[in-house]
């Protein structure tokens, strides 16, 4: 007697897709321990955090913001002595603070000076844009004497230029030299700290 065919249905294979998900779960990592590279990213996510913190400032104050620039602006002060006159200058020893000077200032002082400070001898020149006021300018040599004064017109885009080179430039209000009778050929004393070492 032959054997008896066992004719029922035999059990169907997983369908892919289950099989598709299988594989996935076994390639995910389920905690730090099994996948080390995880705790590795969360401690570079956790590093960048805190450096977010702490360039928004301290205390969660919000950084700075630039100055702006259509203010006048305000220079660290020196004493010198011009003729025979003391006068408290800011001073201007940067090529960005020289090239603002006094812009932006709608009145001044009876004494507001500005002192600019060349790094060697130059043919210097100034005009008045962005300067609403009138000032007078004087040229000096590096041993100190005033070799040339003119006018700076508010507004004026007409460069007045020193007719010789120069390591300071002096502004100070309109008709303030002529007040205090300081004339081409005076000394301007400068102190060394503030007139620095003349460049070649």
């Amino acid at each position: 007697m032959r054997d008896a065919i066992d004719l029922s249905p035999s059990p169907s294979p997983s369908p892919p897709r289950e099989r598709r998900v299988i594989r996935m779960r076994r390639g995910t990592c389920q905690s730090t321990r099994e996948c080390p590279a995880a705790s590795a990213a969360g401690s570079v996510a956790l590093a960048l955090a805190l450096a977010a913190l702490l360039l928004a400032g301290c205390d969660g104050e919000p950084a700075a913001p630039p100055p702006n620039p259509d203010r006048p602006q305000r220079l660290p002060t020196a004493r010198i002595t011009v003729g025979d006159v003391s006068l408290e200058v800011e001073v201007a020893d940067s090529e960005a603070e020289r090239r603002k000077g006094m812009m932006f200032r709608e009145r001044l002082a009876e004494n507001e000076a500005m002192l600019f400070v060349f790094e060697h001898e130059t043919n210097a020149q100034f005009w008045m844009k962005n300067t609403p006021v009138d000032l007078d300018i004087a040229y000096i040599a590096a041993d100190g004497t005033i070799t040339q004064i003119g006018r700076l017109t508010a507004h004026d885009l007409d460069a007045v230029y020193s007719r010789e080179p120069v390591r300071f430039a002096l502004e100070v209000p309109a008709g303030w030299f002529t007040g205090h009778n300081v004339n081409v050929g005076a000394k301007v004393l400068i102190p060394p700290d503030v007139a620095g070492p003349a460049q070649p």
